[in-house]
């Protein structure tokens, strides 16, 4: 009897703690299904945006060119996305009301800078629609701002939801611990089937309740039966359910279903953890497309984004066993491969796993009528060895990665302790850039472009230089490569630009009208961005004369799309003058002079400099400036050090030279003080004092 009774005490007990944990379980049940309701909306909120910018983008195309009928279809087609924005917006108001009023303020712009865009485009005046544009685009930044901003609040509350339910769950298995120690207790005098059936079910749910507060996704979980333990299985799995829900739109990328930057490194770091402890080498391939740029300009993002999910669906075939691929980013992908044999011949099977990647990829692409080459770089680090965290060897693997595409693209490399230095000391350097960017540390100096016959300057060259404060004056050789690397080149021209542009204009005020070259990389050309800095440059005063001309290298050159194409032909259509820099030097240099609107060439100063001592530099120069006369093209030679060079070319025919032969470049003043004594002094003067110093030895431009 006091054994039933004790029975009877314990079960009841145990049934109140069951449904005391029932009970705060479906309040948790509650706050994950608002929690998740409440992500699912903003990210619609995030998806209807997006079409939104979609289409203002387009509406923002179509106002550039006079088809009406464009105009009026993308302005219908941004309308209605702002509609389905705006439905979405209303049920954002239920789930994040402040949010949704700071969004609310930005959206309701939208239309109006839209209409007045569009009217100004079909009133004749397509410029006063680029700042109208502009700040529609930045009423479209604010709201998806707002928009991430709610995103990450709701993933910090994801987090604090996960961190209570694994306090909860503890709590838990203490309870249920006393229970087992109750039950076994008086399980010693129950019947083997009556310990059976409750200690085997006990077992079960405590293994899962150990991998749930382990943070484990694969939960082994117990059985559905008719009891309080049935109860808990079925709390279990609405727990994993949701859970996994939550992980996924915070752990996942939403175009491919693959993990995201935040599944890598988390990931990662488990896998160095776990090597540590069992002496595993772990490894991760960088993997980068080597032409997704082309893609996107060539077929648009839609055709880019098929694109990258076939590069998905190819790595997922090629990649090791058991590996795990991620998209890192734009057009990189990673893929970590851990539990590897340690040994000196490992770099032998992940060579192959490399191999069986690049040829897996190197497949074409059919696409519509087209057929795409797709190749990729790669780059490998391996743990222990090219770093000690996730995010160290993630660094040295993009590293050989970049070494990877500077090599030619489509192969792959490992890592270095080299490779890595080098890598820190040029994101340093990047920082010290960024930094030099807001402080307004750069400065175009200028080198004159001398008429040889006339004895005047005519023009000059932009070419940037950094005051630094701890390296002094940096020509820019030391920083330029860097700036490409890390995607601030842009910022670079288009301050050097904008500089020339002024500069020049203050010139013409004074009636020097000379007109300066900058140069322009193919970043530059790829962002549209550039033509709404032109679209606002003034003419020079009292003429309708533009004093910019661009000049590209035929390195710069050899990326060159049709997209490219057409925005050099925008670039001259609004009056400026385009050069081809270092002419002669690539293998293509005739084409481009057909395919693009070239208006100049520059002889470039290695075929200047052997003249003098080889008949197939100066028979270069010659051809070349009898092509540009027949062509009806500008010709400047560069790199003039000596008055033999001088007056080689000037036999030659040609008269506009540039050099250390008439000086190095210079700040804007001095520029400005030495062109005036130049011209008043002549060219013969200037030639007597050159002869009486030292030779002007090569320097950096």
């Amino acid at each position: 009897m006091t054994l039933c009774l004790g029975l009877v005490a314990v079960l009841g007990g145990a049934s109140l703690v069951i449904g005391s944990v029932m009970l705060r379980d479906q309040e948790a049940n509650a706050a994950r299904v608002q929690q998740f309701d409440r992500f699912e909306t903003i990210y619609a909120a995030q998806q209807a945006m997006s079409l939104v910018r979609r289409y203002s983008g387009q509406l923002g195309n179509a106002i550039q060119t006079p088809n009406r009928q464009q105009q009026d279809a993308a302005r219908k087609a941004q309308r209605e996305a702002k509609a389905s924005f705006d439905g979405e917006l209303l049920k954002l108001s239920g789930a994040d009301p402040i949010s949704a009023r700071l969004i609310e303020e930005a959206s309701d712009e939208i239309d109006g800078l839209s209409v007045r865009a569009l009217d100004s485009a079909t009133s004749g005046d397509p410029e006063r629609a680029a700042p109208l544009l502009l700040a529609l685009q930045q009423r479209i930044d604010l709201v998806d701002e707002t928009l991430q901003t709610a995103s990450k609040r709701e993933q910090l509350r994801t987090g604090e939801l996960q961190a209570a339910e694994h306090s909860r769950l503890k709590d838990l298995v203490r309870l249920c611990a006393a229970i087992i120690g109750g039950a076994g207790l008086l399980g010693v005098l129950m019947t083997l089937g009556i310990v059976r059936s409750v200690i085997r079910p006990l077992q079960a749910t405590t293994n899962a309740i150990r991998q749930v507060n382990a943070g484990e996704i694969d939960i082994d979980l117990p059985p559905i039966r008719p009891d309080e333990f049935g109860d808990i299985a079925v709390a279990l799995r609405q727990f994993r359910d949701q859970a996994e829900r939550l992980r996924r739109l915070a752990y996942q990328d939403p175009l491919t279903g693959l993990g995201n930057r935040a599944r890598l490194e988390e990931t990662l770091q488990r896998a160095i953890d776990r090597s540590r402890q069992t002496r595993e080498p772990v490894a991760l391939f960088y993997v980068d497309l080597d032409n997704f740029r082309a893609v996107n300009d060539k077929f648009g993002h839609k055709a880019g984004d098929r694109y990258l999910c076939e590069a998905t669906a190819r790595l997922h075939r090629f990649m090791p066993p058991g590996a795990l691929l991620c998209r890192h980013g734009g057009d990189k992908f990673t893929i970590t491969v851990d539990g590897l044999d340690a040994g000196s011949a490992l770099e032998t099977p992940l060579r192959e796993q490399a191999d069986c990647l690049l040829r897996g990829l190197a497949e074409s692409y059919p696409f519509g009528d087209h057929l795409l080459n797709m190749s990729v770089s790669i780059g490998i680090a391996v743990f222990p060895g090219d770093g000690e965290t996730a995010e160290q060897i993630i660094a040295s693997a993009d590293a050989a990665m970049f070494v990877a595409k500077k090599n030619g693209r489509n192969n792959a490399r490992f890592a270095s302790a080299q490779l890595t230095g080098t890598m820190r000391r040029q994101l340093a350097l990047a920082s010290e850039i960024r930094r030099g960017l807001e402080r307004d540390e750069f400065e175009p100096f200028y080198q004159p472009v001398v008429d040889v016959e006339k004895g005047l300057v005519v023009g000059a060259e932009a070419l940037l230089r950094w005051r630094h404060p701890e390296n002094g004056l940096m020509p820019p050789s030391e920083f330029i490569q860097v700036a490409e690397d890390s995607g601030l080149i842009n910022q670079l021209g288009e301050l050097c630009l904008i500089k020339a542009h002024e500069q020049a204009q203050i010139w013409a005020a004074k009636n020097r009208r000379l007109r300066v070259s900058v140069n322009l990389s193919v970043r530059q050309v790829h962002d549209g961005r550039i033509l709404q800095l032109l679209r606002g440059f003034s003419s020079a005063p009292g003429s309708r004369e533009r004093l910019i001309d661009f000049e590209l290298t035929e390195s710069a050159l050899l990326d060159s799309t049709e997209y490219s194409h057409t925005m050099l032909t925008e670039i001259k259509r609004l009056g400026f003058r385009i050069g081809l820099d270092d002419f002669g030097t690539g293998y293509s240099s005739f084409s481009y002079l057909q395919r693009l609107p070239i208006d100049k060439i520059k002889i470039d100063r290695q075929f200047v400099t052997s003249m003098g001592a080889s008949k197939q530099a100066l028979a270069i120069v010659s051809a070349t400036l009898t092509l540009a006369q027949n062509l009806d093209l500008g010709v400047i030679a560069e790199g003039v050090e000596n008055t033999a060079q001088m007056r080689q070319l000037r036999i030659l025919g040609c008269k506009l030279q540039q050099g250390f032969y008439f000086t190095r470049a210079l700040p804007a003043a001095d520029f400005e003080a030495w062109a005036v004594a130049f011209e008043e002094n002549g060219m013969d003067a200037h030639a007597t004092a050159v002869a009486a110093r030292e030779p002007v030895t090569v320097g950096i431009r």
